[in-house]
């Protein structure tokens, strides 16, 4: 069993029996008894914590995060190689580049590509992988750019795809941006990525607060074979086999 909960933004938890994982973070989220989730739960809870960061973007990189080893000691960081080429020079992180690999007793991280800066991470353990793009989409931009350069946008996503596809042929889970700042084909990243690999739980992220938009990719999921986790709200938990 394991649970992922959807923090906000592009941050999700992974928690798993004897560590946990959590992906860009950006702003803390409340549980349901009135206390935070990271703050007042996951720096508390026992077992190794795992802290990821695919880029140096705000919104996916709050340097809190490394301050967390004051109050926790069995912490791991691993971050994109472009974190510590914008300053990010934490002596105690593992930094990847693109096809890097981390490696420990409990998960592997290898590094992907982006379509912006940075990288995506596919994570693997217990038997399962795990997919976070961080802003690896298909930001082809078609309402406001001309087609050629949507165009060249598109194909820079493909090529990226297309390298993941070539390590990994199916994902347990993936958290995947679904932002309808793209316009009316907002999702197309979104059906691209699940109908060339195999995913079998998609979890949006990405979205703002623009909830039922990105809730919308569930019945486009479904085409695929694959399970949409529909989020309603910041800190909201789903706990999977």
């Amino acid at each position: 069993m394991m649970k992922i909960t959807y923090i906000y933004h592009s941050c999700y938890l992974i928690e798993f029996d004897g560590f946990s994982v959590i992906f860009d973070y950006y702003k803390d989220a409340p549980r349901e008894d009135g206390k935070y989730w990271v703050k007042d739960y996951l720096l508390e809870k026992p077992g190794d914590l795992y802290v990821l960061c695919t880029h140096s973007h705000s919104d996916h990189f709050n340097p809190v995060i490394l301050d967390w080893k004051q109050r926790k000691e069995n912490i791991t960081y691993i971050f994109s190689y472009e974190l510590k080429q914008n300053g990010v020079n934490d002596p105690g992180a593992y930094y990847l580049g693109k096809e890097q690999l981390f490696e420990d007793q409990w998960i592997k991280v290898k590094a992907f590509g982006s379509t912006d800066v940075g990288s995506s991470f596919l994570l693997t353990c217990n038997n399962h992988s795990f997919f976070h793009a961080g802003d690896l989409n298909n930001w082809h931009w078609n309402e406001e750019v001309d087609k050629a350069e949507a165009l060249t946008y598109e194909n820079n996503f493909l090529c990226e795809l297309e390298l993941l596809s070539e390590k990994t042929d199916h994902l347990y889970a993936a958290m995947f941006p679904v932002d309808p700042r793209l316009g009316k084909d907002y999702m197309r990243g979104a059906e691209q990525f699940v109908s060339r690999i195999k995913t079998a739980c998609f979890f949006p992220m990405h979205f703002g607060e623009q909830y039922d938009k990105a809730n919308q990719f569930g019945k486009i999921a479904a085409r695929y074979g694959c399970r949409y986790l529909p989020v309603s709200h910041p800190g909201q938990s789903f706990t999977l086999k």
